[in-house]
């Protein structure tokens, strides 16, 4: 806590209004906050184990606590790794040929376990609806498209407690695929939706705002689009991008 203060104070200083790196004060703060929700995942890891071996008539609590916060701080490692990569500008794309419908499919498989494992009662009550009609092939970086669905599928978990997920799946006119995914939500706050994709943008009391801004980055580099928008019916918000599909 003290040390959280004493970053507070120095970025607040007139004369560290900017660094070498580009980072305004308020980035440096947030980036802070960032690795001290690792550190805070960290700790509960450990704490945890230790319960673990003190109370083993409790292991199934204590396994999905720990893979819990195992994968948050695995998501967390992965958005900070990819956010150096976008910021030093040496983000590669490894393109290849697959089927966008399948990879969604398995994206969400994954999602679902994880969730379930992890003991994360809120994603009960969230049914997710997907169903493919034939094959869309892109040429894209499978990896980071599939981490783009994943971010776009956990943020919509994040502000659904209970309600719908539905994600589709349609070509465009001149050689694009565009990928919705659509919730019952809570929708997005007009305050931050000017700037959604932006850098550490997030009202959320968890999560560092950087998932949907690597999103953006991931599909820029595809030479794609991505946007967000509240549902016309005023429940929900849907985010929308779209990349090339394969010649």
């Amino acid at each position: 806590m003290k040390l959280i203060v004493y970053l507070t104070m120095i970025v607040q200083n007139k004369e560290h209004r900017r660094t070498r790196t580009g980072y305004g004060k308020k980035d440096i703060l947030k980036m802070f906050i960032a690795s001290h929700e690792m550190r805070t995942s960290i700790q509960s890891i450990l704490t945890y184990s230790e319960l673990l071996h003190a109370r083993p008539e409790n292991k199934k609590e204590f396994i999905e606590a720990i893979f819990r916060n195992a994968l948050r701080l695995k998501r967390l490692c992965n958005n900070l790794l990819d956010i150096t990569r976008v910021e030093s500008q040496t983000l590669r794309l490894e393109k290849v040929q697959f089927d966008l419908n399948e990879l969604i499919s398995s994206v969400i498989k994954d999602f679902r376990n994880q969730c379930d494992y992890g003991g994360n009662v809120g994603t009960q009550n969230v049914k997710v609806s997907f169903n493919p009609s034939g094959r869309v092939f892109v040429k894209a970086d499978k990896y980071l498209i599939a981490q783009v669905i994943l971010n776009l599928l956990d943020n919509a978990f994040k502000f659904t407690p209970a309600g719908t997920i539905s994600i589709s799946v349609r070509k465009k006119d001149k050689g694009k695929a565009l990928v919705k995914v659509k919730d019952t939500g809570s929708g997005i706050d007009k305050k931050i939706l000017p700037k959604l994709f932006s850098k550490f943008t997030t009202i959320s009391s968890i999560g560092t705002g950087l998932g949907l801004y690597i999103s953006k980055c991931v599909i820029k580099a595809h030479g794609g689009m991505i946007w967000a928008k509240n549902n016309p019916d005023g429940i929900g918000a849907s985010f929308t991008f779209e990349i090339p599909v394969r010649n």
